[in-house]
This record gives structure tokens, sequence and C-alpha cells, in this order.
């Protein structure tokens, strides 16, 4: 070689230089390709090139090919003008050469071997465009490939053709083309089989390499075979690398490790860009493999970063890689899990993993002499780490922050998969570990003073908020110190607050279209009430906190105008039982909330707005939804004003009532009795309770029982008395539902707490990603609650009724008020009641308070009437109390019905029957209150004549049974048998009246069925043989009618009186048939008058009101003027059987006879021995035989 000036290099000195590269010559062959120019270089290549044609015999492929090689090595890849180099065209066609020869089949393996070898440095020296270009003009992308994956291949062409192939990433797309990704695995199937160790790594890294996550989809998960080939042999080698760490085999490890993360990495990839990828890691047999070896990863690596020093650390960083993308395949595959239905036991296995991680951070001294992963899943060592003190400094927090950012990433994404039941039913053991380590990282930031800034913060405040939903949780938070309370109870505050500003600046058009599912905001404030009342309602302490954090101030934020779409009831619910169960909590918040807040009056617009609203649903059948919604905020409001009902001065304001708001009472009535508001409906019957018992039967007793603890208040025990409906309806319910609760058997003096739960089942989907189209399921009470509702309903009832009309403190205000008169008012609806129910609570008040009626019966009792009215209503009460008397002679004595001669007019006021006799048919003289008299019991003397009738009437109904069977017996003795008989026609005797009209008759059938008649027309008198015979103060149709009668009977006509025969008719028949002795006849009148009163209960109003007029006028023509009794007991007075009858009916009437016009008659008649006879009559009926 010419050394001054020379042109090219010579090829014979750089053979013997590849050939000896330890011999001086070498050295400075070396040094001459380093420096050669690019002219020398060019000449060296044309006279290569040359050779390479030619067929020279001195100069073989191989050699000249090694040659280039060599220039390649030492010459062009140092040299400055490499690039120039590599663009001369001389090179471009010895590539061309080379290229050109790689498909011949008559090369041999050496041949072959140098040129992948020098192909391979090539493509490792540059990455120029011109050579990429001729590799894949030329097809070497091709044959290197198919030289690799050929079975033909030396190891070393295979090593060269992956390593050539690996050094140019602009081969991807080809490689793609080729079916790379397949032909490898299968490659790297048979390396591994092998045990072709570094080989196989090289094409795991190339694998690696050219796997584009946009391509995978198409190239590996939807080619089942190969994707799972590639699968199955990644967890292969995850089970041989993890033995080689457990059986300590240095020599594969290190190979293993990069094996398995450059598969790893490919997995990951694949499972990135395709969902049936990500579906396949999940199957059992798959999953538990590589997350077995996650778990594996993940003790290394907290053994040997966490509690070694770093620096001491075995653990190489192809294994912490490996971890990292095992985290990210976890990641990755959770939008697919639910689709799988084991996916509850991967969920808990990662959460636990994960959790395992935080513990091991934490409690760093602590962990490190345990082996086993999942044993750090420990609440004592929570414990214990409390006790001994944080070891965790600001280097080591700085250092793993961004991988515990990561875990939390993670865990947020898994803790949302458990189920809806399961959430707050997480494992104690499991949600108090995860809490813990939640508070310790917030202790942890503050203690260094990176709070504020550090990312881990918003991830900490979410799982936090999503925490809050579950018992054990609450209670470790609740032991966190004050310093991070904002950081732990405000964010879902603030949520709950955003929910309510974000209503309260709706406008109408937005609150129609609103749906609380669909907005963030007021889905998130929706989840943060449930937390904040489940907080409130399971520990004292984390209530405090709360108040601390101003969660009372939401109360502000409650507009006062109810802000109604339907979707938002929910929501003002869970508001309203927020607020419910803080007031439960301690005196101290209901002082607050009573105080220094808005809260009673916005309960009460809430409340009266939500009955309002209910009732208009219903009369509309709107939408169940809505209804639901509003049954809770009612549900709600309910609670609320319950958690104040032993707190004095909070009642006082709840029952309180202005121009702003109303009582409480007045909008717990509607609830407790529904059918109130109905417009046809005043008193409701068994199949109305029954229908709205099926539907709102948890609310009314909820109500109920509020309604009952009030009534212990006089404010409330007025309010109810004053309302039109409540008390009658308090005893429709007591007397009709209360017998058939087999819960209760008679008056109970002690009954069960029967406060509600507050709790919805269909509540806790406590999630922390964004809300999904929901579908809400009514909760509804279960079959099994249902009796026992109704039997707290029925018994709540009965405990209003009884705090009513026996009040502790002051009995004059149910006396004076006419509450008894009310309240029992409903016995006498019609239909009429069934039974004698009403009894219990009669029987109640003689037991507690016959003796105070007395005592105050007797106070009132003046000579100068100052007390009047409080002395006749006490004898209703007495009235009332003495149906529960449990002996005839405690009946009697407390009426006053003790003997014949006690009742005289002198002594009506002495005793409590003469009492209401004086109510029932004297005015009062100085009447003169005319105002509204739209209502009975708004005048004076309505008010007194309805109570005394009313409280006779159901003391009547003592008899009900008895007199019903003699009525029965007094019309089978009535019955007669009449034989008719053939007269003749032409015997006919005419009558004249004094009015001068005449009657005719036969005069044979006349004697026949009257002694009058027969010795009246007997030849003895002389009247017989008048043309007209005079009768006497007889009416003319009266005895018309009589003679009528007897004809029709002679005829054989069956029924002689039709229903609508008038009553005074009658009356007059019976009067005129006992004069003339005709007992046929007055056993037909007084039949008719007891079918009359046998069909009563069967009569509509007016039919009925149409009788009693009858039965009292017959009374008033029939009664026996002499007799203080009117007759009724004689047994000379030929009318004493209809009389007692006709007044037994009238008693069991009594309250619908005194609005007769025929009562009015008596009354205003003032006849002093009519009244008398009327009223010893009652008390003869009234008195119990001893």
């Amino acid at each position: 070689m010419d050394s001054t000036h020379p042109t090219h290099l010579s090829l014979t000195v750089i053979y013997h230089s590849l050939k000896d590269p330890n011999s001086p010559n070498a050295s400075q062959c070396r040094v001459d390709l380093a420096s050669a120019s690019v002219k020398v270089m060019d000449h060296t290549l044309r006279k290569w090139h040359h050779y390479a044609k030619g067929d020279h015999k001195k100069w073989s492929i191989t050699r000249l090919i090694r040659c280039l090689d060599y220039m390649l090595t030492y010459g062009i890849k140092p040299s400055q003008h490499r690039e120039a180099i590599l663009t001369l065209d001389s090179f471009q066609s010895c590539l061309k050469w080379i290229l050109h020869r790689l498909p011949e089949q008559d090369k041999d393996a050496v041949q072959l071997h140098s040129q992948v070898k020098f192909l391979s440095n090539l493509l490792e020296a540059t990455d120029r465009e011109p050579i990429v270009k001729l590799f894949r003009d030329l097809e070497g992308v091709e044959y290197l490939l198919s030289l690799a994956c050929s079975d033909n291949s030396t190891s070393a062409i295979r090593f060269y053709c992956i390593r050539g192939l690996s050094a140019i990433r602009q081969f991807t797309e080809n490689l793609l083309v080729l079916h790379a990704p397949e032909r490898l695995a299968s490659l790297l199937n048979r390396l591994i089989s092998a045990e072709e160790t570094e080989q196989a790594v090289m094409v795991s890294r190339l694998l690696d390499q050219i796997t584009i996550p946009k391509n995978n989809d198409y190239y590996y998960a939807d080619k089942d075979d190969s994707w799972r080939e590639l699968v199955y042999l990644w967890i292969t080698l995850g089970d041989r690398y993890r033995d080689c760490v457990v059986h300590k085999r240095d020599a594969l490890f290190k190979s293993q490790a990069s094996l398995v993360y450059s598969l790893t990495n490919i997995i990951y990839k694949c499972a990135s860009a395709s969902s049936q990828a990500r579906m396949e890691l999940t199957e059992p047999a798959i999953q538990h493999k590589w997350f077995g070896l996650l778990v594996f990863l993940s003790q290394r690596w907290c053994h040997q970063r966490i509690f070694i020093e770093p620096d001491s650390s075995t653990m190489l960083p192809q294994e912490e890689r490996t971890m990292l993308k095992l985290l990210n395949i976890t990641l990755i595959i959770v939008n697919v899990l639910p689709q799988r239905q084991w996916y509850t036991i991967i969920v808990k296995n990662t959460v636990n993993l994960l959790t395992c991680f935080f513990m091991a951070f934490l409690c760093q001294g602590v962990l490190a002499e345990r082996d086993v992963f999942l044993q750090w899943l420990d609440y004592q060592l929570c414990i214990e780490v409390d006790e001994r003190g944080s070891a965790v400094d600001l280097e080591t927090l700085d250092k793993h922050q961004r991988l515990l950012v990561f875990l939390l990433d993670i865990y947020i994404q898994y803790i949302q998969l458990f189920p809806n039941e399961g959430r707050r039913n997480l494992a104690p053991s499991l949600s108090g570990i995860i809490t813990w380590c939640l508070k310790s990282f917030l202790l942890l930031l503050q203690s260094h003073d990176r709070l504020e800034e550090s990312p881990l913060l918003p991830r900490l405040k979410k799982l936090v908020v999503f925490y809050l939903h579950n018992d054990k949780a609450i209670e470790v938070l609740a032991s966190s110190p004050k310093t991070i309370s904002q950081y732990i109870w405000l964010p879902t505050i603030d949520l709950a607050r955003e929910g309510l500003v974000m209503i309260a600046g709706l406008t109408e058009e937005e609150l129609s279209e609103i749906n609380v599912k669909e907005s963030t905001t007021l889905y998130k404030a929706d989840r943060a009430f449930v937390s904040l009342e489940l907080i409130a309602k399971v520990n004292a302490r984390a209530c405090e906190r709360l108040v601390e954090c101003n969660v009372l101030d939401l109360i502000t934020f409650i507009t006062a105008g109810l802000q109604w779409a339907p979707s938002l009831l929910t929501l003002y619910a869970r508001f309203v039982r927020l607020m419910a169960t803080l007031a439960g909590r301690s005196a101290f918040i209901r002082v607050r909330l009573r105080d220094e807040s808005a809260l009673f009056s916005k309960i009460k617009g809430l409340l009266n707005t939500a009955v309002l609203y209910r009732q208009q649903e219903r009369d509309t059948a709107g939408p169940y939804s809505n209804m639901e919604g509003c049954y809770k905020l009612i549900k709600g409001c309910l609670l609320v004003i319950t958690s104040f009902q032993y707190d004095e001065p909070s009642m006082r304001q709840w029952l309180s009532s202005n121009d702003d708001e109303v009582s409480a009472v007045s909008l717990i009535l509607p609830i407790v009795f529904p059918w109130m508001e109905r417009p046809h409906i005043r008193i409701a019957d068994m199949q109305d309770i029954y229908s709205y018992l099926r539907t709102d039967e948890d609310l009314m007793a909820l109500a109920s029982y509020l309604l009952e603890h009030a009534s212990s208040h006089p404010l409330c025990v007025r309010q109810v008395i004053e309302h039109e409906l409540a008390l009658p309806n308090l005893c429709k319910v007591t007397i009709d539902l209360l017998p058939r609760c087999s819960e209760s058997q008679g008056i109970q003096d002690e009954k069960p707490d029967i406060m509600m739960e507050i709790n919805d089942n269909n509540d806790d989907n406590d999630e922390l990603k964004e809300p999904e189209e929901a579908k809400p399921v009514p909760g509804e009470s279960s079959s099994s609650e249902k009796p026992l509702l109704m039997s707290h309903y029925a018994l709540s009832i009965q405990g209003t009724s009884l705090r009513i009309l026996e009040p502790r403190n002051n009995i004059r205000v149910p006396i004076l008020s006419n509450a008894y008169t009310l309240y029992f008012q409903a016995v006498i609806q019609r239909p009429r009641l069934r039974g004698d129910h009403y009894k219990s609570i009669c029987s109640h008040l003689y037991k507690h308070r016959m003796e105070d009626f007395q005592k105050l019966y007797r106070f009132a009792q003046t000579e100068d009437d100052s007390a009047l009215k409080l002395h006749e209503m006490t004898a209703v009460a007495i009235g009332y109390a003495a149906i529960g008397a449990s002996s005839a002679v405690e009946w009697n004595a407390s009426l006053g019905l003790t003997g014949d001669d006690d009742n005289t007019n002198n002594d009506l006021s002495r005793h409590v029957f003469g009492a209401l006799c004086q109510m029932l048919v004297y005015n009062l003289e100085y009447e003169h209150d005319q105002e509204n008299t739209s209502r009975l019991d708004t005048v004076i003397t309505p008010l007194r004549r309805n109570a005394a009738a009313q409280v006779l009437e159901i003391l009547a109904l003592e008899f009900t049974s008895l007199w019903s069977a003699q009525t029965v017996v007094a019309k089978d003795q009535g019955s007669f048998v009449f034989q008719s008989m053939n007269f003749i026609e032409e015997d006919m005797v005419m009558f004249v009246t004094d009015d001068g009209q005449k009657v005719i008759g036969n005069r044979a059938l006349l004697r026949s069925v009257s002694p009058i008649f027969s010795a009246l027309l007997s030849k003895d008198y002389v009247e017989s043989e008048m043309s007209l015979i005079p009768l006497h103060d007889v009416t003319f149709h009266s005895l018309q009618g009589l003679i009528e009668i007897i004809h029709r009977m002679n005829a054989g006509e069956v029924d002689i009186l039709d229903v609508n025969y008038p009553w005074t008719s009658v009356v007059a028949m019976l009067k005129i048939s006992d004069r003339f002795g005709c007992m046929v006849v007055k056993g037909i009148c007084e039949n008719w008058v007891a079918t009359k009163v046998k069909e009563m209960e069967l009569k509509v109003e007016e039919e009925r009101k149409q009788c009693l007029e009858g039965l009292l006028g017959l009374y008033r023509e029939c009664r026996d003027p002499i007799e203080r009794d009117g007759g009724i007991t004689s047994n000379t007075w030929p009318f004493s059987t209809v009389l007692k009858e006709s007044l037994k009916t009238v008693t069991q009437y009594l309250t619908e006879t005194c609005q007769t016009k025929e009562f009015i008659k008596m009354v205003q008649g003032k006849n002093m021995d009519e009244l008398e006879s009327f009223c010893n009559g009652i008390a003869i009926l009234l008195r119990k035989a001893e």
C-alpha cells in the first residue's frame, strides 16, 4: 500500500489484518481505514465491487464479504466521513450485490454467515434512508426474517438476522406485513424450548419493538392461536423466572428477567389496543398466573426497595419494570372485568395487593419481619405503627411518590367495581386498613409540609369520600386529629353544597329538564348526602367532626320555595334525612338547629309542599318514580321532627303557627289520615284504610308515632281537637284496625318504641366514577314487616287518642272543647261499626279518669249555673267512661240510673243522666251565639243537644243485640190468624163522623173483628137500626182506613200496609183499632212498625229520617199521659210494646232524631210531662239489670 498518496486501500492487507488482528500491519491497517478519505474509500469499494462481479479465483465471495465487513467496522463506522461514504454509489453497488446474493440457494453456511453479519453490522451503523430503502426494495427484510425463523439456520446466522432486524425501527411496517409477530412468536417458543435464552431475549425484544398498539388488534387479539401461544409462553416464562429466583439460579436469572419483561411489555401493548386481548387476560387460568407473578414481584420489590437499603438490593431493573407493566395490565383490564362472572374475586385480590403496597410503605420497620405478602393485611400492624410513630422520611416519600400516585389511580378504579350490596359491607379489617392508610398518608404529607402541593392529595380525598360509605372506615377516620379534618370530612360536605347551590341557580326551564343521574354535580351531591347521613348515624365523634366542618350550614342553601323537579325529590329527601340524623345525635346539635338556623320553617315548607304534591300525583295517577321521591321526602321531614320529640322548646316551635307558616300538626294529620284530603271521604271505612295502608303504611306509621309523642303537648292537643276530622278518624282507626293486629289485645299501657330505621336499601350505589344511566328500584317494606307496621300504626293511633282524651295536666281541655263527642262520632257513623272495640278506649277512661271526671262534675255543680258548660260537658265525658264499666252496678251508678225515683224533673241536674237529659231536651234561655251555623257543634243548643244525643246513642249500643231480639219477639207476638167469612153484601151499615162525612162497612164483618162494633151493631143499641150511625171523636180518614183494612183482610190480601204507607195513618190506625178493640188491625200496624225498626240500618239517610219522624210521632201520640215513663213498662197500657220499640229505635238513632222536625216540635212545645216521660223512658231502657 502506497502510504504517501494512497488512492485506495489494499484488499489483501485488509484481509491479512482480519486474519491476524494482533499484528503490527493489522494495527496500521485499522488506522489507515479510519483516516481514509471519501475518495480513497470510493476507489477501494469500486475495486471490491470489481472483484465481486468478476470470477476472481483468488477472492472468494466469503473473503470479499469479510473484507467489506472489516472495512465497515474499522473504516466506515469510526470515520468522520461515514455518512458520505455510505451514500457513495460504490457502497450502494456493493450492498446491492450482497442483497442480491441472499436468495441464492448454492451459498454455503460460512458465506451466508458472512453476509448476514455484514448486513447486521451495517444496519446497526446507520438508519439512513438510502440504505433502508435498498433493504426494502431488494426484500432484504423478508430474507433476514426468513433466515431468522428458519429451522435450518445456524444459531450464529439467526443471531445476526435478529440483530439486524432489531437495529432499524423503520422496518416495523414491513415486518408486520410479513406477519413477523406470529412467526417470531413461534420462533421464540422454539428457542425457549431449546433453552437458547440469549437469542430468546433478542427475539422477544424484536417482538416488543414491532408491537405497535394501533396494530395489535389485528395482528394479535384476532388471531387466537398466535395470541394464546404468546400468552401461555408468557405465563410459562413467568413460572420459570420465579423458580430461578426461589432456587437462586443466578446463571439464568438475568436473562429470564429480561425475557419476562419483554413479553410482559408485548402483552401489555396488545391488551391496550384490543378488548378481546383484555378479556383473554381475565380468564381464571391465565389471570391467576400473571397475577401470581405480580404478587411475587410486588413482595420482592417491597423487600428490596423499601425494607432494605437500595444499594444492597439484588432486584434487577427489569424486574421492577415488569412489575410496573403488570400493574398497568391490571389497570387496563378494569373496563372488561364486569363482563366476567368471577370478577369480584379479581377485584378483591387486586384491592388486597394494592393495600399491601400501602402497608409496606407506611409500616416499613414493622413489616420487614413478615415474609408472606398478604399477611400484611392485619389491622394490628396499624395500631403498632401508630404507637411507634411513622418511620417514613421525606426522601423516601419523594422517591416513591410517583408510584404511590399510580397505585392510588389503580385502587380508585378497582374499588368502584365492588358490587353495590358489598360496598358498605366490605370486610371491616380491609376497610379499616385502607382508611388507616389514607389517614396515615394525609398525616405524613402534613408532617413534611407537602399536603397542598402533593399529587397524592386529590386521590386521597377521592378515596376518603368513597370510604365514608363504610362503617369501619368512618370509625377509623373519626380518630384522626382535627388538623386534617378539612381533608377528610369537608370534601363530602362540599359535594353536597355544590349540588344545593346548583339547584338554587336553576331556572324553571332547566328544572323541567334536569335529571340527578345525568348531572355529575347533582349525582355527587346525592351520594354525598348518603355518606353524611351514615357518618352522623354510626359514629358520634365523626358526627362532631361534621359539625365542626359546618355541615349545618347546608341549611342555608335550601331555597324558600321548593324546586319541584321530580328527580330532585330524592335529593331533598337525602338532605332532610341528614338533618334528622344530626338532630338525633345530641342536644347540642338540636339547640344549634333550633336557635341558629331556619331549619324548622324550611322543613315545614318542604313537608307542606311534598304532601300537596303527593296528593296531586295521586289524583292524577302520576309516575311512580315521582311518588317514590315524594314519599322519601315526606318520610325524611317526619324524621327531622321526630328527632326533636323530647325537646320541649323545640316541640313548641314545631307546633306553633303564624301567618307565614303552619303548625306541624296540620302537616302530620294528612299523612296519618291521607283519605282526609279526599273530598268524598270524611271518616274512612275499612276499605279506604287498607287501601292507603297498602301504599303508605310506613309513612302512616311514622307520622302516627310522631303525632302520639306530640300529643303530650297541650298545643298539639288543642290543634287536633280543633281539626274537624282528626278525632273521628282517630277513633275509627283505633276501633277498626287495632283488633286486627295480632300484637295488640285490648289496651296496652306500655308499647314498644316504633321509631323506624333511617335506611334505603337502593341508596348505596356509592361510586367514584362518572354516573351512568341509573335504574332505581323503589324501596318497599317487605311482606314480613307489613303486619308489624300496621300494629305500630294502630298502637300509635290508640296512644294519641288516650293522650288527647285523658291529658295528664289539664283534663278540662278535652271536656270543654267537646273532644269526646268529636272522637266517638265515628262510632255512630253509617254503616254501623261491627263489634264493640270502642269499649277499649272507654274502659281506659273509666279505669284512669272516671274518678277525676266525677270530682270535676261535682265541682262544677253550682247553684247559679256559672260553670254550666263544664258541668254538662263533664257529664258527657262520664257517659263515655261509663261504657267501660265492668259491671251493671258500676254502669248504673256512674250514670245515676240507680232507681225509678232518681230522675225526676227536680233531680235532673244531680245525676249524670239527668244532666244529659237537660242538654237533650231543654234549651238555654240566654242563647245568642248564632255565628257559623254551618256546623252542628258551633251553636250552643245544637252542640249541647248533639253531644248528649251522641253519648246516649252510644250507650244504647250496649243493648243492641238484646233489643234486636226483643223486636223480633214483639213482632211474633203481634202476629194473628184472620179467618175470612162470607157475608151478604147487601147487609151494609153507614157511619157518619163529626164532620158529616160518611163511611160504609159490612155489618157482619165489622161485628166479627171488633167487640165494639159487635155491641154497637147489635139489637141492644138503638143506633143499630139507624141509617146513619154517628161516631164521635173519630176522624173520617181513620175510620175509613180501619174499615178498608178490615175489608181487604177479608178479601185475602197479604200486604195490607205497603212500605210507603204514611206514618201518621199508621198511628191513626193504631189508636182507632185500639178504641174499637180491633186487635187484628192493631197487630198489623204493630208488625209494620216492627218491620220498619228491623230494617232501619239498611235504609238510606233520608228514609231513616222519615222513619225516625214517624217513630217519635208515634211515641208522642200513643204514650200514656199518666205514667212517668210514658207507659213503656205498663202491663195495662195497650201501646206499651210499640212505644217501647219506638223509643228504643229513637234512642239508637238519637243524633239523627234530634235533627227531625218532630223532635224540634216536641222540645219547642215545652210539655214538661212529655219531655219528662221521654227522658224517663230512655233512662229505663238504659238501666242495666243488677
